[in-house]
């Protein structure tokens, strides 16, 4: 008691002292802070990129929704937004109707634009679009402005926005290709270029007269919606309410609602991308605490005797934590204000390079959020200190005779206790995986192996330093046989301090969990698709639009007619979509037209799955929830309000391939209007005595005229539509590469400070006649072996993870777990050029050191 008092009296007038002293060992030791400065700069740039990046976003586009909507006072649309829409007498009678200056119908449908050369105009993702050319003083909403030529006054005639026609390779005259929906590839001349204030990188947007566009995109009824300005001195609600009087049966809002609501859903998409990056950078940071954790616990190791001294003239353990814990919070401070700046450098940067690809996103002025800045700034303050608790407290506890004793000990307390936690940790987060993987429900089956994982994760950190000295200590001497003497000295080192040792190898473990656990989860994904085509499909040949844009292009109604009619080609299936009300809900509703249970196999389980008139096949899951059964009768309302009755004719096994259920060609053509119909994809086989290469290189030739059209093989088909797996899985592993950075620079800290901290036993070793290369040669094993343990671990948490959720994903349509052997061996032979690499810093230090320098220490 009297020595909390004695210890309470004297930290105001020693609080002073103390902080000069951690400031002045942080200007004594730069170098040794510097890694962990890097390691906070590293998580905290990536959570300030994300942030800006997105707020840029969101701030630009909503500059674009102001820009584009400035005089859109009055918005009106179909209660159902796939319906028919709002028919063009409608903006005619509105136009008549007090305060009124200007009522503009909304027509525009997708379209292919090809270059002069005949290839296909990449937009890059941004909208390739068909539409009515208005002249501006007629436009409601953005403000398009001609350039050079004139605007189009008959059919065949088109403006094009100026950088899409240099892009192009066109110029004003010249007779362009368009493909659109409704009649396929058409002829056009551009007469006039345009730009427009919420131009977007990539945009296309082809201009036709109201006529043409009327006839190509719409029902020639009805428009998508009806834009309003109103006159001046009329205000937006007094307009909407004097418009939804006279049509209740039409959503009517305000131009500001409008905008809002827009604004709220790219609010919701870029919440998204932002959680999503987000997230990679915490994860960075995570592997950033073991470095900083591993640092200050061997400064405090190697300042043993400094800290006994301050002790012994008076400075009480709460002084001496604190200060170390002030040396944590300028590394946090320094390294996040740096990391905050290299964030905002870093969203500048992404920006730059989405301009470079033409990818349709607009960029403007960084936006200066305060979040963006307070947030990385917290939590890189916060993690640091964190970091630094355990070795602070350690630092607090130095006793004062520990001042006369000769060179630094750095001891593992603690172990048996936190290898028994680790241990039980370890078995809990194994058996929480296993029992998610049995539970009847996807959602609880993954939140319980979620749970499991936490568990598996934080009890393979526990249980680490007692397994780094046989499996470290194992794995280097492999390793450093052929080397001899210096081999077994590097295998030794592992086992010396084995706290140190894992919290080193346990930032790479995390690093290689994810990627092990991500790679099983796509390879899985992979092989399950591959699997479900290869299984579902009979066809040889499939042929579907070109996909330059994220979903395929809809190929021309009635294409399957014509590849029915070459020679080569025998059966022909195809599939068409359309909307409609089925059974009291919007529906997207499949069609399947020709030999449905040729061309795809599925198995039926009551009926048939070739559709009849006016049926309805379903698969078994939606017939269990809906309550149908073979015979029943399912109510449809068409898009103009048209009114039928469907009959179940066929009931199979869910499939991937037909979907939830589809109907027949007669039901698709009430649904969809002749000169909007098109097709999703055609399935082809061969006709007897050709084989499937005859057939392919058949209707390849028959669909020249028709570009957009890919005719390819199955195999060919199964890569595309597996593709994409392949580069959302790129993406993630180059994320997670920042992770494995971090962990790489947590070992070349850990090293270069076990350095500092082995001076004189280097010197020792050199004195009896190790060569410079020798000690280079044992610290690169050294650094080897820390790798390839951490490594091994991760790779076997992650593969066990992967196949727990890949289990519990099974009834989404993910088969056999099938996992990535040879990637996370390479991965592993990576790991040790990984340790090579990260020593060489270190090693080259070590070689340096003098003996009798070192031995004077």
């Amino acid at each position: 008691m009297a020595a909390a008092k004695h210890e309470a009296h004297h930290a105001p007038r020693h609080a002073r002292p103390m902080l000069r002293v951690s400031l002045r060992n942080i200007a004594a030791h730069k170098l040794r802070l510097l890694l962990s400065v890097l390691a906070v700069v590293l998580g905290t740039a990536f959570v300030t990129g994300s942030l800006v990046f997105t707020s840029t976003l969101k701030s630009t586009f909503d500059g674009l929704l102001e820009q584009g909507a400035a005089d859109l006072s009055v918005m009106i649309e179909p209660e159902d937004p796939r319906g028919a829409g709002v028919p063009f007498e409608v903006a005619d009678r509105v136009m008549e109707m007090p305060g009124v200056a200007a009522a503009m119908p909304e027509v525009s449908g997708t379209v292919v634009l090809f270059n002069a050369d005949g290839t296909p105009y990449q937009s890059g993702g941004a909208p390739s679009e068909g539409l009515a050319w208005i002249d501006p003083e007629q436009a409601v909403g953005s403000s398009n402005e001609m350039v050079d030529g004139r605007t189009p006054a008959a059919d065949g005639e088109v403006v094009l926005p100026e950088g899409v026609l240099e892009g192009a390779g066109l110029a004003i005259g010249d007779t362009a290709q368009l493909y659109t929906t409704s009649n396929g590839m058409i002829d056009v001349t551009v007469v006039g270029t345009y730009t427009s204030d919420t131009d977007v990188g990539g945009y296309v947007g082809v201009g036709f007269t109201s006529e043409q566009a009327r006839a190509l995109f719409s029902d020639g009824e009805n428009a998508s919606s009806v834009s309003v300005r109103a006159e001046e001195g009329v205000g937006q609600g007094e307009l909407r309410d004097a418009i939804a009087a006279e049509y209740p049966d039409f959503s009517v809002s305000t131009g500001e609602e409008v905008r809002e609501r827009l604004s709220d859903q790219l609010g919701t998409m870029l919440d998204f991308i932002n959680y999503f990056f987000v997230a990679f950078g915490l994860i960075a940071l995570l592997v950033g605490t073991f470095i900083i954790y591993n640092t200050f616990s061997m400064l405090v190791a190697q300042r043993l005797r400094e800290l006994a001294l301050l002790r012994a003239i008076g400075a009480s353990r709460g002084q001496i934590t604190r200060s170390v814990l002030a040396e944590a919070a300028v590394t946090g401070l320094v390294g996040s204000a740096i990391g905050v700046v290299a964030g905002f450098g870093l969203a500048q940067a992404i920006f730059m390079v989405l301009d470079a690809l033409d990818l349709g996103i607009p960029a403007g002025d960084l936006a200066l959020a305060t979040s963006s800045v307070v947030t990385p700034l917290v939590l890189g303050f916060v993690v640091t200190l964190f970091s630094a608790w355990a070795p602070a407290r350690r630092a607090g506890r130095v006793a004062p005779v520990q001042g006369m004793r000769v060179g630094s000990v750095a001891t593992e307390a603690g172990g048996g206790m936190r290898t028994y936690v680790g241990v039980l940790a370890v078995v809990a987060g194994v058996g929480l995986a296993l029992i998610g993987t049995w539970q009847d429900t996807t959602k609880s089956g993954a939140i319980t192996v979620g749970v499991g994982a936490a568990a598996l994760i934080i009890g393979s950190f526990l249980v680490m330093p007692a397994l780094a000295r046989p499996i470290a200590g194992g794995i280097g001497r492999v390793i450093g046989a052929p080397f001899g003497a210096v081999g077994r000295l590097a295998a030794t080192n592992a086992g010396r301090n084995t706290r140190r040792t894992a919290a080193t190898a346990f930032a790479l473990t995390l690093g290689l969990t994810l990627v092990a656990a991500f790679g099983t989860l796509g390879a899985t994904t992979k092989e399950s698709i591959s699997g479900i085509i290869d299984q579902d499909i009979k066809a040889d040949v499939v042929v579907q639009g070109v996909a330059s844009q994220g979903p395929p292009v809809p190929l021309p109604g009635a294409i399957e007619e014509r590849i029915s009619g070459v020679d080569e080609v025998g059966e022909v299936a195809y599939l068409a979509f359309g909307f409609g009300v089925l059974g009291g809900e919007q529906q997207l509703i499949s069609a399947a037209g020709g030999p449905v249970e040729e061309m795809i196999d599925a198995t039926v389980v009551d009926g048939s799955l070739q559709p009849d008139e006016n049926s309805l096949v379903v698969s078994r899951s939606v017939a269990r929830d809906k309550g149908w059964t073979y015979g029943s009768t399912v109510p449809l309302v068409g898009p103009d309000g048209s009114e039928s009755t469907l009959r179940v004719t066929g009931v199979y096994e869910d499939s991937q391939v037909l979907g939830q259920f589809y109907t027949g060609r007669d039901v698709y053509e009430r649904l969809v209007p002749e000169n909007l119909r098109t097709t999703f994809n055609v399935l082809v086989s061969p006709a007897e005595g050709f084989t499937s290469d005859q057939a392919r290189e058949a209707v390849t030739a028959e669909l020249a005229d028709t570009p957009i059209a890919m005719v390819q093989s199955k195999q060919e088909y199964i890569d595309q539509q597996t593709g994409g797996v392949d580069q959302l899985l790129t993406i993630i592993y180059a994320l997670l590469g920042l992770a494995l950075v971090v962990a790489v620079l947590g070992i070349v800290n850990t090293l270069a400070l076990s350095v500092i901290e082995r001076r004189t036993e280097i010197g020792m070793l050199r004195a009896v006649g190790m060569q410079r290369s020798q000690v280079r040669r044992t610290v690169n094993l050294e650094s080897t072996q820390i790798a390839v343990f951490g490594a091994l671990i991760g790779a076997a948490v992650g593969v066990y993870l992967g196949w727990a959720f890949v289990t519990v994903l099974a009834s989404s349509g993910l088969q056999m777990t099938t996992i990535p052997w040879g990637m996370i061996g390479i991965v592993l032979v990576c790991s040790a050029f990984v340790g090579v690499l990260a020593s060489l810093w270190p090693a080259h230090r070590a070689a340096r050191t003098g003996p009798l320098e070192a031995i004077t220490d």
